[in-house]
Order: C-alpha cells, then sequence, then structure tokens
C-alpha cells in the first residue's frame, strides 16, 4: 500500500466518515475504506470513485495531492516508462530545474544523450560560429573536414574566404618551403589534385585556415553544424559556469530536452516528475491509473 499523509479531517467532514473510524481503517487503502462505508449505508463513500474519476480536484483533495510528498510517494512507485508520461507534461523551465540537482559534469554528460540537431540548434543560439570554431579541439574541425558529407566542391567554394597568407603557409607546412605563389595559383594547384593529395593539403592547414573554410562552408548551410560530432557540439559548454549551461538549455523544448532524461533512474524521474501540477496529476491518474489509486492510504 502507498501511504500517504492526507487531510483525515477533509475525509471526515466530506465523506461522513469519524475519525475515530478513519483510526480504525489503519492499513487499508482509501478505497477499500470507501467500500466498506458503502457497504454500511454511506451514500458519499458509494459514489467516492465516480467523483474523483469525474473531478481531479476531489481527488487532489482525498488524496492530499497538494502535497509535493504525496505526489512523490505515488510515483516511486511507478515503471520507468510510466514515470516517463509525467517527465513529458513538465514545462521546459521545471525540467531544467529537475537537471539543477546534477553537477556541470552530470549535466555535460546528460547533454551528449541530445540528438546533433538539437545540439547544433543550442550552439547555434548561443554562440556565433567563428567563436564556436576557435572553442572546440583542432581534431574536431579534422572530422568536419573529412565527412562525407563535406564535399570537394564545398571545401573548394570556402577556400574563397581564407586570405592568401594562410594558403601560403598551408603550402609551406607541405613542402617545407617558404611559398610566395598567389592565392588564385594555390588554389589553381589544389584543383587538379586527386582528392587523397587535395585532403592531404586540406588538413595541413594551420587551424586557423582551417577556421576560415569550415566557417565558410557554415554560413552557405548553416545545417551542416549538425555534422559535428555530439563531443564537438558540447565542448564549447564545458567552458561554462552550471547556471550558464542551464540558461542555455531553458531554450529548448519540452520534446527536445526529453531525450536527457531517458537513462536517469526511477527514483531521480519520480523526483522531478513531482513538480507535475496537482490537478494534471490528478486527471492523468484518473484516466491511466486507477491501479495505483487503489493501493493508496492514509499514512496516519
Amino acid at each position: 500500500m502507498i501511504s500517504l499523509d492526507v487531510d483525515i479531517l477533509y475525509l471526515n467532514r466530506y465523506f461522513n466518515i469519524g475519525i475515530d473510524k478513519l483510526q480504525q481503517y489503519r492499513n487499508k487503502s482509501i478505497t477499500e475504506i470507501m467500500e466498506i462505508e458503502a457497504e454500511l449505508g454511506n451514500r458519499k463513500a458509494a459514489d467516492f470513485l465516480t467523483q474523483i474519476t469525474t473531478d481531479p480536484e476531489k481527488l487532489v483533495k482525498a488524496f492530499g495531492l497538494i502535497n509535493p510528498k504525496n505526489r512523490y510517494l505515488i510515483l516511486i512507485n511507478m515503471n520507468k516508462d510510466d514515470l516517463t508520461k509525467f517527465i513529458g507534461l513538465l514545462d521546459p523551465a521545471q525540467l531544467v530545474l529537475g537537471l539543477s540537482i546534477f553537477t556541470q559534469e552530470g549535466l555535460l554528460k546528460l547533454m551528449l544523450e541530445l540528438p546533433t540537431e538539437t545540439l547544433s540548434k543550442l550552439v547555434m543560439q548561443n554562440m556565433e560560429t567563428e567563436k564556436f570554431l576557435k572553442i572546440i579541439p583542432e581534431k574536431f574541425l579534422d572530422k568536419f573536414l573529412t565527412n562525407d558529407k563535406i564535399n570537394r566542391e564545398m571545401i573548394m567554394k570556402s577556400l574563397e574566404d581564407v586570405d592568401e597568407a594562410q594558403m601560403q603557409k598551408m603550402m609551406e607546412n607541405m613542402t617545407g618551403q617558404p611559398c610566395y605563389e598567389k592565392k588564385e595559383n594555390i588554389m589553381k594547384n589544389l584543383s587538379t589534385m586527386e582528392n587523397d593529395k587535395f585532403m592531404e593539403h586540406i588538413l595541413s592547414f594551420d587551424r586557423k585556415g582551417k577556421e576560415q573554410m569550415i566557417s565558410g562552408i557554415l554560413k552557405k548551410k548553416p545545417e551542416l553544424m549538425q555534422e559535428f560530432e555530439p563531443e564537438a557540439l558540447v565542448f564549447p559548454f564545458s567552458k561554462m559556469e552550471k547556471n550558464e549551461i542551464l540558461k542555455a538549455l531553458s531554450q529548448l523544448k519540452t520534446k527536445e530536452l526529453m531525450p536527457m532524461f531517458e537513462n536517469l533512474s526511477p527514483d531521480v524521474l519520480a523526483l522531478i516528475a513531482t513538480q507535475v501540477d496537482p490537478k494534471v496529476f490528478a486527471q492523468v491518474l484518473t484516466s491511466e491509473f486507477l491501479d495505483v489509486i487503489a493501493e493508496c492510504g492514509i499514512d496516519f
């Protein structure tokens, strides 16, 4: 039985059940109490189930659902799938408040559960592309440039945004000799190379040159931000304070935040889901969890 801390005076007044009798009903569920009272001729008790399933406010009062502790005691007895339903009823601010129980490191790990589409949106909402490219480790720039979705034509077009000095440095990195070639000649030379040799030259750019290339690609196709690995998209947030991360997450919708809750333990989910509005909580109970209602009793 789920023992709730309820207002026995309410049960006494509204359902005409004496305080002494309620004391005798210890270890019985509220539904069982009402069934016994109904057999004894208590007409209000006989209508109990009908009333609470048609009027959520009566369930709120009878089960003391205004008390977060009671909502938690009910939730903690549910399985993970059922808890997820209640989590989905929370607005983004409530979800982020729930996430505030985690450390900065914990938040970053949970963010890795988000799809790259959501993470890329989060990055673009909170920083300029140039800042993002400067922050992330260079290995992520290289992985982006070698991604199958980034074709040679895109890279050649992006070289228009790379200054001549960076082009010359790239050639110096490849040959070990000073380069004084003009930008257009270097680009012409690159355009005639075999693919493997071409990529070898591209990856020989200094970091600044790679940033300029990728920035040019993303200006034309912002959706390609999704081609960065989740680790790359989350990395800039590791440089933020915890409250800044939470503020950024609050910009997402409930549906977008839900993946962060999928692998949380049931006790943590129950704690977070306790924020559901009591009346909404009651509506869900009466429509989907009559078996749970039947298990709820009074904690004297």
